[in-house]
C-alpha cells in the first residue's frame, strides 16, 4: 500500500500538493509579529518588528542592508507613520498602487509615512534611480 501511495506522489508521500505561485507567494508575506514596537521602511513602507529588520532586512529593499546592523535598521526605519493596510496581492490591489507599492512583495505597509533618510542614503537611492515614500516633519508633499 505504501509503494503505491509513494509511487502515486513520485515517492514523496510525506509532501502534500504543489501550491499554486500566488498561494506560495502569499506565504511568504511579511507580516509583523508584534503589536507594539512596529517600525516601517522608510523607503517602502513595509512594517515588521524592530527584530523582524534586523532579522531578515527589508524584502522589498535588499540594498539597504538592514539585516544584522541595528544602526542602519535604525537610519532606514521608522516608528512614525500612520495607518496599516495588509496588501495580499500588489499587482492587482488598487489599494497598493495608491500607495506605490504595487510592484513590492506581500505584507503589511504604512499609509503615511514620517521621518528622512540621512543625505548619504538619500543619494545612495537617487544613484540608483529609486524611489522613496517618506516625508520630512511638516511636509505635506510625498517623494
Amino acid at each position: 500500500m505504501q509503494e503505491e501511495q509513494e509511487a502515486s506522489t513520485g515517492g514523496f508521500a510525506d509532501e502534500g500538493p504543489e501550491l499554486p505561485p500566488k498561494v506560495e507567494e502569499l506565504a511568504q508575506a511579511s507580516v509583523p509579529t508584534a503589536i507594539k514596537g512596529v517600525r516601517a521602511c522608510l523607503r517602502c513602507g513595509l512594517i515588521k518588528s524592530l527584530d523582524q529588520f534586523l532579522e531578515m532586512g527589508c524584502e522589498n529593499c535588499p540594498y539597504l542592508d538592514m539585516e544584522g546592523n541595528h544602526e542602519r535598521c535604525n537610519k532606514c526605519t521608522t516608528a512614525f507613520f500612520e495607518g496599516q493596510v495588509a496588501v495580499m496581492d500588489p499587482s492587482e490591489s488598487w489599494t497598493a498602487k495608491w500607495l506605490r507599492v504595487d510592484r513590492e512583495l506581500p505584507g503589511v505597509y504604512a499609509i503615511s509615512i514620517t521621518g528622512q533618510f540621512e543625505r548619504e542614503i538619500e543619494e545612495e537611492l537617487e544613484s540608483r534611480n529609486t524611489r522613496w515614500r517618506c516625508r520630512p516633519v511638516g511636509s505635506n508633499s510625498t517623494q
